[in-house]
């Protein structure tokens, strides 16, 4: 490892941080990317040009999807010599993540220099063509990869969606069984074959083997979420910003207006509203950034095991709350390129509307809901990439707990902001896209544009598991589709 200019490390430290540094991989390997994460911090403090521990950070930050830092770590190993090319492709995901196609098109071009066979940046140059619309390309790019190595589930997996978003579907069917026919000591791998799997039997009515296979890719997903942890979070959040207390917290002096969080579960219409309002000439859709979470943890993440969120709120003085305030407004307007109406749609900050209303007086919620049977059945049956991306859904009794926690927590921020809240259901926008546009687009404060209505024609970037669907016109086949499952739903069932 490499030493602090000025700073002498003594060899008993530095054996200390080769140990630290090697059970942080131990924990990156094992999924628990947050608690790697936190070592990794301590040795980057020590050793801050260190490739492997910029490197790794930069992997648990990925895992925690928090891609804008996982950017600053991966573009800061890429500068060291010998730089390998998986770590430009891996950086080349970051700047995916980050709606940046020309970046990530750039870090390519250097893996490629550097080794043209790299495997690694062949996938993500795939991934790169099918997100900007030309899956056929990265469909007929990465195939000879599959055909050369069944076992590698990553890329097999990237050919069928690639397959299904070109009308190849039947070729994918037969990829992805022969794949799942061999035998994989890698259970990632092995799970991201059996979600395509999944989507592919559901489409030709194989409704069994479907569940089958998404049960067992999540049977492979090691999951941390606990019920008894989770409820403890949420009654916590609930405390912190009750009425009483939200009544005296410190509010900052920043202007929110024109910024736009839309919120709710996955698979429950968040990219379908972000496109309409985004198809506006006047409003910039900025995908999902971790920027009020951050916030968010350094407003309310307790540092020791006897402090409270509440605790940690009274913490914070007025000029601490503007403070975080300020850095939050500049990176949405930054990443917005400061148009009038800036929508986030980091789903997951359904959990943050307390401090949404603390930092950014002004700013709107939207709040997308859909059948809860047909939310849970999409999420089951899902791959969210990273070992903690969702982790709740992988048991359906951790995702029916999960579900009504969210219920619970959305029903008490309705009680207690004065953040306007919009409420619009997947369904009614189904039934009829243009009269829910109009309410969208009214309540973000913009005129009407018809443009709005063809949000399926954007040319807009759209980085999401539901990129194939939001280039398509609306359709109904979603709808009801917790039916298809019912007799396997469990817990799920009884949330309709």
């Amino acid at each position: 490892m490499a030493k602090i200019p000025g700073k002498k490390i003594s060899r008993e430290q530095a054996a200390k941080d080769q140990q630290a540094g090697a059970f942080a991989q131990k924990l990156q390997a094992e999924g628990r990317v947050t608690e790697a994460a936190q070592i990794l911090e301590q040795l980057a403090k020590r050793h801050p040009n260190e490739p492997s521990i910029i490197f790794n950070l930069g992997l648990c930050r990925m895992g925690q999807l928090n891609h804008g830092e996982a950017r600053k770590h991966m573009e800061r190993a890429c500068k060291f010599p010998q730089t390998p090319a998986d770590t430009h492709a891996i950086l080349a995901v970051c700047c995916m993540a980050l709606q940046d196609l020309d970046a990530a098109e750039k870090q390519l071009d250097i893996a490629f220099k550097k080794n043209p066979n790299s495997s690694r940046a062949i996938r993500v140059k795939a991934e790169l063509l099918n997100i900007a619309g030309k899956p056929a390309e990265g469909a007929d790019l990465i195939k000879p990869l599959v055909e050369k190595d069944l076992s590698d589930g990553q890329n097999v997996a990237t050919f069928a969606k690639c397959c299904r978003a070109c009308d190849r579907r039947e070729e994918a069917v037969v990829v992805l069984e022969k794949a799942a026919a061999i035998e994989s000591n890698n259970d990632e791998g092995r799970a991201a074959i059996l979600y395509e799997l999944a989507a592919e039997y559901e489409k030709l009515g194989k409704y069994d083997e479907a569940w089958q296979a998404g049960a067992e890719a999540n049977s492979l997903r090691p999951s941390h979420h606990t019920i008894e942890n989770w409820e403890n979070w949420i009654d916590q959040r609930i405390e912190a910003f009750s009425a009483e207390c939200l009544a005296s917290l410190p509010r900052s002096r920043r202007d929110g207006s024109g910024l736009v969080f839309i919120v709710g579960m996955p698979r429950s219409g968040t990219t379908l509203v972000e496109q309409i309002i985004a198809s506006h000439p006047q409003a910039e859709g900025i995908g999902e950034r971790q920027i009020i979470s951050a916030a968010a943890r350094e407003l309310t993440v307790i540092t020791s095991p006897d402090q409270t969120q509440l605790q940690k709120l009274d913490t914070f003085s007025a000029a601490g709350v503007d403070r975080v305030a300020r850095a939050a407004l500049s990176e949405l307007k930054s990443a917005g390129h400061d148009a009038p109406v800036i929508v986030d749609k980091l789903m997951q900050n359904f959990l943050h509307a307390g401090v949404i209303e603390l930092i950014l007086p002004g700013a709107k919620i939207i709040h997308c809901m859909r059948d809860p049977r047909d939310t849970c059945t999409s999420c089951f049956m899902q791959h969210f990439p990273g070992p903690e991306n969702q982790a709740y859904s992988r048991s359906l009794d951790t995702l029916a707990h999960y579900y009504r926690q969210y219920q619970r927590i959305m029903r008490h921020w309705k009680e207690v902001l004065k953040t306007p809240i919009l409420d619009v259901r997947y369904e009614d926008i189904v039934a009829d896209k243009r009269a829910q546009a109009e309410r969208l687009i009214d309540f973000v404060g913009l005129d009407w544009d018809d443009a709005c209505l063809d949000s399926h024609k954007s040319n807009r970037t759209v980085v999401t598991l539901s990129v194939d669907q939001v280039r398509k016109p609306m359709y109904t086949s979603s709808m009801g589709r917790w039916q298809r499952f019912e007799r396997h739903l469990g817990p799920i069932a009884d949330l309709g």
